[in-house]
């Protein structure tokens, strides 16, 4: 078993997306991309898209017209993504970043804007996965999530942010985030905390950047399907557990979180920042599970007046 950027598992590569998969509208039958999510002319950065939803969202990036950015430490996977998108026609490039180093990060943005010209949009779904209970954590396992998901959303949207300014036109940072991070959970201490850091973080970035027309915004998915895109393994216990919790009552799938990003990178976004976005099913609306008894309430002790009886 090897640590890659968000994921432990010795599973075999995952199916490529095919193209429109999940796409808002009809197919545009010359390019596989959504008429409604038109990136054409623009240049993403996705970092952890080598797997997972991250893969997702660049390949729908790609279908629509988007010049994109592969960061992630993965290089097998991360190159095959590129090399299959690449053969499918679009203009892929794969760079083997770890978000946790400045140094890495500032030269994966200097390559894309060396190679693409610019950059337009940077979405940061790296990260990596430490579930144990905070009295039995390790310094390096904290340091390790905490460094790849805060810090690396801060080192990335530093340097996309001075690239943004720079170019003077505006732009788009978009972190995914969870559900973690407004509902905590049992052995999510570092995960949780991250997450929750990285709402404050956009908050801050969309009060200091507006007047640069750049928006920061989170997506926050819920408990997302990604069999086969993924070296991580749900367990069905832990699936079933957590589905309980949301009210519509299945998981998400990873091009309704795509669909969201790519919504939130849109033209139609413009005046959306410094917000937070779940797409969780009603996971975060509230306790699914508590649900009180069907009781009289106490009159006296809420300063009502007692009904009166036959």
């Amino acid at each position: 078993m090897r640590r890659i950027q968000g994921y432990d598992t010795d599973t075999e590569n995952p199916a490529p997306v095919p193209d429109g998969a999940g796409c808002w509208g009809a197919v545009d039958p010359q390019r596989g991309a959504c008429p409604l999510a038109d990136f054409s002319g623009k240049v993403a950065i996705v970092t952890g898209a080598a797997s997972g939803i991250g893969r997702v969202i660049v390949t729908r990036f790609a279908q629509a017209g988007a010049r994109t950015v592969i960061a992630d430490t993965d290089a097998d996977w991360g190159e095959n993504v590129a090399r299959a998108l690449t053969d499918a026609g679009h203009d892929v490039r794969f760079v083997r970043t770890d978000v946790r180093y400045s140094d890495q990060v500032d030269a994966m943005v200097a390559r894309t804007v060396e190679q693409f010209g610019r950059v337009d949009i940077l979405v940061h779904g790296a990260g990596v996965t430490v579930h144990k209970e905070i009295v039995d954590i390790s310094d390096a396992e904290w340091d390790l999530q905490i460094n790849v998901q805060l810090r690396g959303a801060f080192l990335l949207s530093r340097a996309v942010a001075r690239q943004l300014i720079r170019q003077g036109e505006g732009g788009r940072l978009i972190l995914i985030g969870s559900t973690a991070g407004n509902n905590a959970r049992v052995e999510s201490g570092p995960h949780a905390v991250s997450k929750a850091g990285e709402i404050q973080l956009v908050h801050v970035l969309a009060l200091e950047l507006g007047r640069h027309r750049i928006t920061a915004n989170i997506v926050s998915p819920g408990l997302t399907d990604i069999a086969g895109l993924s070296r991580t393994v749900q367990h069905p216990e832990y699936q079933q557990a957590f589905l309980t919790q949301v009210p519509i009552g299945r998981l998400g799938q990873p091009d309704e979180i795509a669909n969201a990003v790519l919504f939130i990178a849109s033209d139609q976004a413009d005046f959306i920042t410094g917000q937070m976005l779940c797409v969780d099913g009603g996971y975060s609306a509230g306790k699914l599970a508590v649900q009180g008894p069907s009781n009289p309430p106490p009159y006296d002790r809420v300063g009502m007046e007692k009904p009166l009886q036959d």
